[in-house]
């Protein structure tokens, strides 16, 4: 089929343009008089035919295959750049597309801009993206749309990922020690076992002695590590079962039964639940601040918490608002959520300042989930320590008591070793 371009006016007056796909110029003339427009002009869109070269196989060099917290952030921080500065919608997504960093993002703004020339609006097309722009950014650019102001809101956007993007590096850093040190250990007990104890059993075999109960176990570990195609299922077993762990915390189902699990393990309940919390007042605040009504704040909101269990409560505190009832008093029937939350909305409702309130909030949540990991992290490093020394006395132990062994056997003997 071709594609036309065409220009048209509607019976009140309004000039409207388009692109429409048909097998002959006579078949879109039909179809647009169908619809009762009043055709001005069309014209038949060229096929563009792309020519390879060798330059093509380095178009794309350099760029990465995921999208990033940063690459969104940076999107939205140039978008309002260029709109600001008075460039069309169209060719600020043209130039960030050339200017970012993430090859899926590229392809997802250039396919943007090619669905706005074809007549959809700029949150329709973000739409069709939805693994790459969640609800947040779909219901903060229809508001933008509908007033009028897109770089308005698309830098309360840009601020508000900014402030996450600053939180998760800080997270990341106070991670980098302890992954340092588990990483470290792991390849220092493998070096051990791969390297080292079979020089020890080779040395016990050629004195023909029964090994301690714990030496066996040692010796049995270390000698899987000698079998390459053992070690390989064993490798290849752990590594297909992360997977298929992964893949079930992706599945509705499955996804369910872990949200619920998350919340009710002792030892990260406290930090995932305050996540979530974190996520749903900031999610709230520049909604709420950027225009969006309550009941749809809350439904975007529900979503941005990533969690089954919690959605499925505030989806019900949406429903009784959107029943006529208020927000703090339903969040206060909802015994899962702090007292914290439903009396600063309260606050926020009698003066009138909700997204500021909420903002608030999401700050008191940063600061408490910031605390609570840096002491866990703080609780774990000599843990780690203590394990690791753990796991290394008890091989020189299982190394140590056949050396005993052999000392007194030799003692008894009248031999010296």
């Amino acid at each position: 089929m071709k594609k036309y371009f065409y220009v048209a006016k509607t019976k009140d007056g309004k000039k409207i343009k388009g692109i429409e796909e048909a097998n002959s110029k006579e078949e879109l003339l039909n179809k647009i008089h169908a619809k009762g427009y009043f055709i001005i002009s069309v014209e038949e869109q060229p096929v563009k035919i792309e020519k390879k070269s060798i330059f093509s196989l380095f178009q794309y060099k350099g760029k990465r295959k995921s999208v990033k917290l940063y690459d969104l952030a940076l999107f939205a921080r140039n978008l309002t750049t260029t709109l600001s500065s008075g460039l069309t919608l169209l060719r600020s997504l043209e130039i960030i597309a050339i200017q970012t960093e993430s090859l899926k993002l590229e392809k997802a703004l250039t396919a943007s801009a090619t669905y706005i020339k074809e007549g959809l609006s700029f949150s329709e097309a973000l739409k069709k993206f939805s693994n790459i722009f969640p609800q947040l950014w779909v219901g903060i650019v229809e508001v933008g749309e509908s007033s009028g102001n897109l770089p308005f809101v698309m830098e309360k956007l840009a601020d508000y990922l900014e402030v996450r993007m600053e939180f998760e590096r800080k997270i990341k850093t106070a991670l980098v020690y302890p992954t340092i040190i588990l990483i470290a250990a792991i390849i220092a007990v493998f070096v051990f076992l791969r390297f080292i104890l079979p020089k020890f059993i080779v040395i016990f075999e050629q004195f023909d002695i029964e090994l301690p109960f714990l030496t066996q176990i040692i010796f049995g570990i270390a000698k899987i590590f000698k079998k390459p195609l053992l070690f390989g299922i064993i490798v290849g077993g752990l590594i297909l079962g992360i997977v298929l762990l992964m893949r079930s915390f992706r599945n509705p189902q499955t996804k369910k039964f872990w949200d619920k699990f998350i919340l009710k393990f002792p030892i990260i309940r406290d930090l995932v639940f305050i996540e979530c919390l974190e996520r749903f007042s900031s999610s709230v605040a520049i909604l709420l601040e950027s225009g969006l009504p309550l009941v749809l704040t809350l439904e975007i909101a529900a979503y941005s918490t990533n969690n089954s269990f919690l959605e499925k409560e505030l989806l019900y505190v949406r429903d009784k608002v959107r029943d006529g009832g208020s927000l703090s008093n339903e969040l206060n029937r909802q015994k899962i959520f702090p007292l914290l939350i439903s009396e600063m909305a309260k606050i926020g409702e009698e003066t009138g300042t909700l997204p500021n309130v909420f903002n608030r909030v999401s700050l008191h949540y940063q600061k408490e989930l910031s605390t609570k990991i840096d002491r866990l992290i703080s609780a774990f490093e000599p843990l780690l320590i203590i394990i690791i020394g753990i796991i290394i006395g008890i091989i020189v132990i299982s190394l140590f008591l056949p050396l005993f062994r052999l000392s007194t056997l030799a003692g008894g003997k009248g031999i010296s070793l």
